[in-house]
């Protein structure tokens, strides 16, 4: 064999060994499962309770549970107890609490003696209705693994001593002061909550369920 032969003999063996090592690449490609990250606003229970009154006086029945409703006796000038109470639930998200409530006639019903651990909202841009107030907790809430049972909004209501014994003259026959609790979590919310409160509130419907 000449010497050209032998050099290109081993120059094929040469292109033969590299086209050996030489990998195949391929693009390969896959996916996992998607993962679902949700994100909600915070878990909160709150209930609004009050003591029971006898109807005729209008007067605390001490030692009885506390109820959602309580009728009274419309007697001109008299004064009668009336404490909504509201209870956050156990494991709530940290919240403020508000109360809102409704006096169809605030000429002849007047709530007395809001409690000092409360605030009335102000709602400077006129989002309430007519005889709509909302009341704030003046601190927040924590979480916690028992009921949270707050002090009472307020604890009476005056009867005008106008009272005639008709609302303004209407066929009406009985008048009601509504209250419901709201609550807002409280992280992230410190200069919002009083307006998601005014907001909630401003829906009437809201007292109608």
């Amino acid at each position: 064999m000449n010497k050209k032969a032998i050099i290109a003999g081993a120059a094929a063996a040469a292109l033969l060994t590299t086209g050996l090592l030489v990998p195949s690449f391929a693009f390969l490609s896959g996916q996992s499962r998607k993962v679902v990250n949700r994100f909600v606003s915070g878990l909160i229970s709150v209930d609004l309770k009050e003591t029971l009154v006898n109807p005729e006086t209008g007067k605390k029945i001490d030692d009885e549970p506390k109820v959602y409703e309580n009728t009274y006796l419309t007697v001109a000038g008299r004064v009668v107890d009336k404490d909504p109470t509201p209870t956050v639930i156990k494991n709530s998200t940290s919240c403020y609490v508000y109360v809102g409530v409704r006096n169809e006639y605030t000429d002849l019903f007047t709530i007395e003696d809001v409690g000092a651990d409360w605030t009335l909202v102000t709602d400077s841009d006129n989002k309430l209705g007519e005889g709509v107030t909302v009341y704030k907790y003046n601190s927040v809430v924590p979480k916690s693994d028992e009921d949270r049972q707050l002090s009472a909004v307020f604890e009476h209501v005056r009867i005008s001593d106008t009272f005639d014994g008709s609302f303004h003259g209407e066929s009406e026959t009985e008048s009601a002061i509504e209250a419901r609790a709201y609550a807002v979590q409280s992280e992230s919310t410190a200069d919002l909550s009083d307006g998601y409160a005014l907001d909630y509130f401003s829906n009437n419907d809201v007292f109608e369920n």
